[in-house]
């Protein structure tokens, strides 16, 4: 019989997907969302960002100000791997009291020392050994004394707060010869700690222009890639009115942070309050300090952490951003701008966003300005919706998440490749430990 069968063809086999290249990050807390600390938040958002392009491998101390388990949560979701290791434990009494003479000569300033810790070395080291990643990511100054831990990888520092220019403009502010002094050995100690650690990275990310020339100043010879925060923009909130309130959110234990609201709550709010009786001042955020609840019947409300930033500043009828030291770019003013809320801000404080005064935020020099600013703004909603939309205007131009993806990942994977080809082998790209 005839065999009218038809042969059919052999199926060709399909090339598997390349393999996703791969990055480690290593931070000093886990952050997430709901963390409390806007650094932390913008740090997600750029992590939620990179998982799409790498294999994410995390390693962190295990603490957090807000909602440790949602943030356990969050990184396990986006990251390949997730490692969280003790907090060190503080030294504590005389020891730690002597760490303000010694930090200099041992070139570790306390908050560094803090975060000092063999088993977070251990960790970064065994993961870059088994790992061919593009890079390790240091984030935060104080993850930088981890820079001899990563092998033959290369390191990129997420400076984030370039303490060389914060800790100098803290001493600068500082009343009184001991504090002056204390701030002056702090500085110091910032000063040399960075000079060493950032001079052995590969690649170092600023976040404003001033931070990035500095470090192009003292490190000629690594790439600084102006990295600047990003911001997703909200619609306006419906029913802002004339009746809300002045917004201020920090982490309130960074010296900056507090500064800003030993100086606004002092030398600013009570020149509000002499023209506005009837205006409450709202802080918010983890660290408040106790003396904030002694101006109560100020109009100070002390709100403590919030759940949403929407609602926080929604509700706002200006946004307060009183720095007179910190580095790099307030993430609060952004936060503030993408929704809607006309900011008033000291230089200081506008920093990195690249505003011009009066036209996207308002921007005061001294605690009479300040003042002054916030009763302008606040009476006018004509002006108030002015720089609100302007300021929204100018995110979408200069702040977006796509650029500051793409800009990094390309760095990311130019030091990778010139990683490789100083091996002197070929390897696969993105083959995870």
């Amino acid at each position: 019989m005839l065999d009218t069968t038809t042969a059919r063809p052999a199926p060709v086999p399909t090339a598997a997907p390349p393999p996703r290249r791969s990055l480690i990050i290593a931070a000093p807390w886990p952050y997430h969302p709901g963390c409390g600390i806007g650094g932390g938040v913008l740090c997600f958002q750029l992590l939620e960002r990179l998982a799409a392009r790498y294999a994410i491998h995390f390693i962190a101390f295990d603490q957090v100000p807000h909602d440790a388990e949602g943030g356990r949560r969050a990184l396990s979701r986006l990251c390949a791997s997730v490692t969280l290791l003790p907090v060190p434990a503080a030294s504590g009494g005389l020891a730690d009291k002597g760490g303000q003479f010694t930090q200099v000569l041992l070139r570790q300033p306390r908050e560094v020392r803090g975060m000092a810790s063999p088993a977070m070395a251990r960790a970064i080291a065994e993961r870059a050994a088994t790992t061919d990643a593009d890079a390790v990511l240091l984030q935060f100054p104080q993850m930088a004394q981890y820079a001899g831990d990563c092998g033959d990888l290369p390191v990129v520092i997420d400076t984030q707060d370039v303490a060389l220019v914060s800790r100098f403009r803290e001493w600068r502010c500082a009343t009184g010869r001991g504090r002056r002094l204390a701030r002056l050995v702090a500085w110091l100690a910032w000063l040399r700690y960075e000079l060493h650690w950032y001079a052995r990275a590969d690649g170092l990310l600023a976040l404003s222009d001033n931070d990035q020339g500095v470090l192009r100043s003292f490190f000629p010879d690594t790439p600084c890639l102006l990295s600047p925060v990003a911001a997703e923009i909200r619609p306006r909130a419906p029913g802002r009115g004339r009746d809300g309130y002045a917004a201020f959110i920090g982490n309130f234990d960074h010296a900056p942070n507090r500064d800003a609201l030993e100086w606004l709550l002092a030398a600013i709010w009570p020149a509000v309050r002499r023209e506005l009786p009837e205006m409450e001042l709202h802080i918010a955020g983890p660290g408040i300090p106790a003396f904030a609840a002694e101006h109560v019947a100020a109009g100070v409300v002390v709100r403590g952490f919030v759940e949403s930033l929407d609602d926080f500043y929604g509700d706002a009828r200006v946004a307060l951003v009183p720095y007179r030291f910190g580095g790099g770019t307030k993430i609060k003013a952004l936060d503030a701008m993408a929704r809607f809320c006309p900011v008033v801000a000291t230089p200081i404080g506008a920093e990195g966003l690249g505003v011009t005064p009066g036209v996207e935020m308002e921007v005061a020099i001294d605690a009479a300005s300040f003042a002054a600013s916030v009763v302008r703004v606040s009476g006018s909603d004509a002006l108030a919706t002015r720089l609100a939309e302007a300021a929204q205007q100018h995110l979408a131009r200069h702040f977006s998440w796509d650029s500051k993806v793409r800009r990094l990942s390309a760095m990311l994977e130019e030091i990778g490749a010139a990683r490789r080809a100083r091996s002197g082998r070929v390897v696969r790209e993105g083959v995870g430990g």
